[in-house]
């Protein structure tokens, strides 16, 4: 096995036991001493967070309303474009850049205080919307004078039904995710037709009750486009987003220009958005700290470090607990050892959950330095989402102690089921996109085979073939287990896609005893008192089944950024992918101004 992060880990945190029992009031005056140099940054504007007793913190607050438009934001990448094109795109690294330039249907709605639901919903490419009672049909007029590009061929023409007619043939004939929405790619799936009976309406017809489709069609890939015919989508864009592509330049940088006739003006804020390809974690992290990049995802280890030396910065507290959480799923090959459910029942009582959270994320350095933490264990469902049932509490019921730490019973298990421990497997990720993600399976992997039942090799793949390969399989294609991307849809389409065969990001091939059924059943529901009763049952069924192994869980951390940067990491949403986001961003040139001669 590659370097052992697990033993580094278990040292640091055993380093930091020892700096918390000597020193309990050392921190305390550390986190005073602090707190009269930081204050977060940004003006004084973010001084004195409660429950925050390192003095890094700084508060979230909506701008809007000294909001001035104009500047141009430094903004970066980490991997390139695999195409322009919405339509043939698979990759999750590019997908969140699509919504500069194109629409969606509708948008997820946006919140100070609590992650929006569906009554917040609002319309995009859509004007206003109608569900019949049954469910079956979904009737959408068409945004009035949404203009199109300026530049030829569109010509700043205003868009229609056919547009989005023909966007749809293209998304549900070409499409990966078409899956989840076209029945006539995955029978489980509800859009069974789409027509546009005039200019400005569309009918969607359903092949039976969806009590989601809104939803979807606000949280999906589906971007509405330009009918043309001949026009190279691959290399360039044309859309009736927030912004136009301005320039492309392949392994160097995108360039976006302010669309003048956004249907939200003043927003988009912003006149440009330039983004640079840095995929080198160690040279983007040094563009941030210069100031020539204005965010960086930096690393949990780099937080407060990075913090500390650049006390102008502003750090905010992650608002929400992730809706999404990725997963690894069981190979359902013939002769697997894991399609034997005690198999997969002690695999997950391996797994030291709480350890692992703080280690992935490097959680007692904050505790040290004084920042609120909480931490959360993902169920089958992740730990926000709104139908999410605790495993530590009593609601998985039978099923929650298969969450639990325990070596003793997770042996007894195993030699049940007629092995001898420790069991050797694979449990394989891609490792050629994003170094850090192959990182925490590894280091799972090296947990659970320092617990001594099973012995967990990792495996390197490739992103473009061996991974992707594996990942879409449905269990098949791979022994052992394979890391799949998770996303922050709601349940009632998350569920669809991971257990049902036909599934976008299915994890079985074959139906899954107790909950596939149930799964189909959930889709047809409208009533959501009923729907939120039957995901309980179905996180309890997966529960005892265990078709699949989510990450442990999670710990909302903090984001780093420049405090000029307005109305960054304020809004709650359910879709990252959005439009909403980026458009709300603004740029506070007085204050960056003031700090830059303050540094002088």
């Amino acid at each position: 096995m590659e370097q052992n992060y697990w033993s580094a880990v278990l040292t640091r945190r055993q380093l930091t036991r020892r700096r918390l029992l000597s020193g309990a009031a050392g921190v305390a005056t550390g986190g005073a001493a602090l707190s009269l140099i930081g204050c977060g940054g940004g003006g004084g504007d973010d001084a004195g967070v409660e429950g925050d007793a390192s003095g890094l913190l700084g508060k979230a607050e909506d701008t809007t309303s000294k909001a001035i438009p104009g500047g141009s934001l430094p903004d970066y990448y980490t991997g390139d474009y695999t195409t322009l094109d919405p339509i043939t795109n698979v990759s999750s690294i590019t997908r969140g850049y699509y919504p500069h330039t194109y629409t969606m249907l509708f948008k997820s709605g946006l919140s100070t205080t609590k992650t929006p639901g569906t009554a917040e919903i609002t319309g995009d490419s859509a004007q206003s919307w109608e569900m019949s009672e049954d469910g079956t049909q979904l009737t959408v007029k068409v945004r009035p004078n949404h203009k199109f590009d300026q530049r030829p061929p569109t010509n700043g023409r205003a868009m229609t039904s056919a547009d989005i007619k023909w966007s749809w043939d293209q998304f549900e004939g070409r499409n990966f995710f078409a899956t989840d929405l076209a029945n006539s790619r995955n029978p489980d799936a509800p859009v069974e037709s789409v027509t546009a009976p005039d200019m400005n309406t569309l009918v969607f017809k359903m092949a039976s009750p969806s009590g989601i489709i809104v939803d979807l069609f606000s949280l999906h890939f589906f971007y509405v486009m330009p009918q043309l015919e001949s026009f190279d989508f691959q290399m360039d864009m044309r859309g009736a987003g927030p912004y136009f592509l301005k320039e492309y330049r392949p392994s160097e940088s995108v360039t976006f220009s302010k669309n003048p006739d956004w249907y939200e003006s003043p927003r988009p804020y912003f006149d440009t958005i330039k983004r640079s390809l840095l995929p080198e974690y160690a040279t983007g992290l040094a563009q941030f700290v210069a100031g020539n990049i204005w965010t960086w995802d930096a690393r949990a280890t780099d937080l407060i470090p990075t913090k500390r030396a650049n006390l102008d910065m502003l750090m905010l507290p992650v608002p929400n607990v992730s809706r999404s959480a990725s997963f690894y799923t069981f190979s359902k090959r013939d002769g697997s050892i894991w399609k034997d459910v005690r198999l997969r029942r002690a695999l997950s009582m391996s797994m030291e959950r709480d350890l692992l959270i703080h280690a992935l994320n490097n959680l007692n350095e904050f505790e040290t330095a004084g920042l609120p933490i909480s931490t959360y264990w993902n169920s089958h469902v992740a730990a926000g989402q709104p139908e999410w049932l605790d495993p530590k509490g009593t609601g998985l019921g039978e099923g929650a102690k298969y969450f639990k730490f325990d070596l003793a019973e997770a042996k007894k298990l195993v030699e049940a089921a007629g092995l001898q421990t420790p069991v050797k497997s694979t449990i394989a990720d891609y490792s050629d996109r994003t170094p850090e993600r192959f990182k925490e399976t590894l280091t799972i992997a090296q947990q659970i085979t320092q617990a001594g039942v099973f012995n967990m090799e990792a495996e390197p793949l490739l992103y473009g073939s061996s991974w992707r390969a594996a990942r879409q399989s449905g269990g098949m294609g791979f022994d052992g287990l394979v890391h799949h991307s998770g996303n922050s849809n709601p349940t009632g389409q998350q569920l669809p896609a991971f257990f049902t065969p036909n599934g976008s990001n299915t994890s079985s091939a074959i139906p899954i005893p107790n909950v596939t059924e149930a799964v189909y059943k959930l889709r047809g529901l409208t009533d959501a008192a009923q729907r939120e009763a039957l995901v309980h049952e179905i996180q309890k069924q997966l529960a005892l089944e265990w078709p699949m192994m989510t990450q442990p869980g999670d710990a909302p951390l903090f984001t780093l950024q420049w405090p000029w940067l307005r109305n960054s990491n304020v809004f709650k949403t359910i879709n990252p992918d959005t439009a909403r986001l980026f458009a709300w961003m603004w740029y506070d040139k007085d204050l960056h101004e003031r700090s830059s001669e303050g540094s002088k």
